[in-house]
């Protein structure tokens, strides 16, 4: 019996020096220790007297800038390059660090930032219902010092916070917002085709300013091939996501840009190396194959479709082909009637267009030949829009086609690039 007390004393004995062993030293319990990381986070983010300069990258492609000052009582400013007035008008909001499966930031009151995360496309120019795919809460990934990187937790966008000084905190944006100003009057050129110059080499260039994405196109070897890429704007000029290389051309971005309205000419910098972009009437590499490659491949075997008839020096619809009654697509058919294919309108209860012959020409252009006959009868009220369709379709200088997607295509004018249509 004295043996069992005994063995059962230095058992209590020695479990209770397990539990003592076990006892956690103060602050080292994870939660206080999340807790802490949290708080020094904050510190560090309000610490920065001049602010942050900020790059997000949505998952959904491109990047967009941002000016950020981070105040103790969890409020910030803001502004950013999306938009003329994100860009000149600094907006206050909320924020807030939380744990997480990570220390995270969620900026939790609607800012500049959740624009391009907004599923209404009137609000992102994005997709509908997923906006650019971007974040508005995003997890610690690293932290030093002068950069702080974060990763977004729902669509995996990138947010690369730097520290500013104070000429970044009073001029960041503003010099951007000039960049924005000068590459985005690539828009106010008149016509399709714009032609990059740089060393003695030409490519043909196009800019999508709305995805904040370029497109270069070049010959090489004999054959036609494109580059793509997004772009971001700095403070110098645009940044391209992907260099574009080929022979011993290597172009990151273009610098000390300068639009000179008076001949539409964009002039910038490469490495030091004088550049131009320019309006341009014709392709610089001309896919010969493109125009049978539409003809024959429509994407259902049978006709292209199109909704807003001709586009003129950048003016969509400039024919008016939405105001006829009724109006739903134009189709290019191939062939409903040989030897004719047919452009036809189609309203709610009718079909009406010209039969034309379609010609292949040596250079690569298309050729729309017509000798009177149509399909079906426009109304009255019709009339003006469908006559001035027919004569841009068979004007005598036929088309370049220009193959901008797997299934979509642009017949551009070949008698001064200012007129196209898309299918």
């Amino acid at each position: 019996m004295k043996k069992i007390l005994h063995l059962g004393l230095l058992l209590i004995l020695l479990l209770s020096a397990c539990d003592n062993k076990d006892e956690i030293a103060p602050g080292e319990r994870p939660d206080e220790r999340l807790n802490q990381t949290l708080s020094d986070y904050k510190n560090q983010l309000v610490g920065a007297e001049n602010g942050w300069k900020a790059i997000l990258y949505p998952a959904g492609g491109a990047a967009y800038s941002f000016f950020i000052k981070f105040n103790a009582n969890d409020r910030l400013s803001m502004a950013s390059d999306i938009n003329a007035n994100t860009a000149a008008t600094p907006l206050e909001s909320t924020y807030r660090l939380k744990a997480m499966q990570q220390p995270a930031l969620i900026f939790d009151t609607y800012n500049y930032m959740h624009i391009l995360a907004d599923p209404d496309p009137r609000q992102s120019n994005g997709d509908v219902g997923a906006g650019k795919y971007s974040d508005f809460e995003f997890s610690f990934e690293s932290v030093t010092p002068e950069t702080i990187t974060l990763k977004g937790n729902l669509q995996g966008s990138r947010l690369v916070l730097t520290k500013a000084t104070k000429d970044g905190a009073d001029n960041f944006i503003s010099r951007i917002a000039e960049s924005v100003k000068t590459f985005e009057s690539i828009n106010n050129f008149t016509t399709y085709f714009k032609r990059l110059l740089i060393a003695n080499q030409t490519f043909d260039f196009s800019a999508d300013t709305n995805l904040r994405q370029i497109t270069i196109t070049y010959s090489e070897g004999g054959t036609t091939k494109s580059f793509t890429t997004e772009y971001y704007y700095t403070e110098a000029g645009i940044e391209f996501l992907t260099p574009f290389a080929v022979g011993s051309t290597n172009i990151t971005g273009l610098s000390a840009m300068q639009y000179n309205a008076s001949n539409k000419t964009i002039q910038f910098t490469v490495n030091n190396v004088a550049g131009t972009i320019r309006e341009s009437t014709s392709p610089a590499a001309v896919d010969l194959q493109a125009a049978r490659r539409f003809y024959n491949n429509p994407p259902n075997g049978v006709y292209w479709v199109n909704f807003t008839g001709f586009t003129v020096e950048g003016v969509e619809d400039a024919f008016g082909v939405n105001n006829i009654n009724g109006f739903e697509i134009i189709t290019f058919y191939k062939q409903p009637d040989p030897p004719y294919d047919g452009f036809i309108f189609w309203t709610a209860d009718d079909f009406f267009g010209p039969a034309i012959r379609t010609q292949f020409r040596n250079d690569g252009r298309i050729v729309f030949a017509y000798d009177g006959a149509e399909f079906g009868t426009p109304p009255a009220a019709a009339e003006a829009v469908v006559d001035a369709t027919r004569a841009q379709l068979i004007i005598p200088e036929g088309y370049y086609v220009i193959q901008v997607g797997p299934n979509s295509y642009d017949l551009v004018s070949a008698k001064d690039a200012k007129t196209w249509i898309s299918f």
